[in-house]
């Protein structure tokens, strides 16, 4: 009897007809709001364990093959992204080794190592020096891996000690650090 009253008396149908659109709006809202961020959800814990990053100070990286090291590179900074496999890196110094000896030593301010290709790319300021002394400078030296030859781009400078420097724009440095030439137009100067 005093739910029929209730109900019978306008003012408080009202009230509860506006307190069943209430909670009717509400449950909709959140049940439409757990579809719609279900997705994203998703994609965040997708990312989060596939697309992992480091940030390192301190970093080395090398490779080896058959127990023999090939190359090492430390720079003060590094950052590892997986989803494209290249780890960024500043201020670097670094070793070519050949016969489990160092056969050229390498400095740059920048550079990246791309682990899927097996390749290293030093750019600002880059110095390589090999054991015999000859030393190249250039804006970019691409390393492709023990089988591919070194390559120099961008105001190069090769300084046979005593002998020549040899000025260029592209250079092409035997994978063993055993020769080297220029190509394009170059400028020689020969010590007396």
């Amino acid at each position: 009897m005093a739910l029929k009253k209730i109900l019978t008396d306008k003012k408080n149908l009202a009230y509860i007809i506006l307190l069943l659109i209430i909670i009717i709006a509400c449950s909709w809202a959140f049940i439409s709001a757990g579809i719609i961020t279900k997705s994203f959800k998703n994609k965040i814990i997708d990312q989060t364990y596939q697309n992992k990053e480091a940030n390192i100070e301190s970093l080395l990286v090398t490779e080896t093959k058959d127990g023999e090291k090939l190359w090492e590179l430390f720079a003060d900074k590094g950052m590892y992204n997986d989803a494209d496999n290249v780890v960024l890196l500043e201020s670097i110094i670094g070793n070519f080794y050949d016969e489990k000896a160092v056969k050229a030593s390498i400095k740059a301010d920048k550079g990246t190592y791309n682990a899927t290709k097996k390749e290293i790319i030093l750019y600002d300021n880059v110095l390589l020096v090999y054991t015999d002394g000859t030393n190249i400078s250039a804006d970019k030296i691409i390393y492709g891996g023990k089988d591919k030859d070194i390559v120099a781009l961008g105001n190069i400078r090769i300084e046979k000690p005593n002998e020549a420097v040899i000025f260029g724009v592209k250079g092409i440095l035997k994978n063993d650090f055993s020769d080297f030439h220029i190509e394009g137009r170059t400028k020689t100067q020969f010590y007396m």
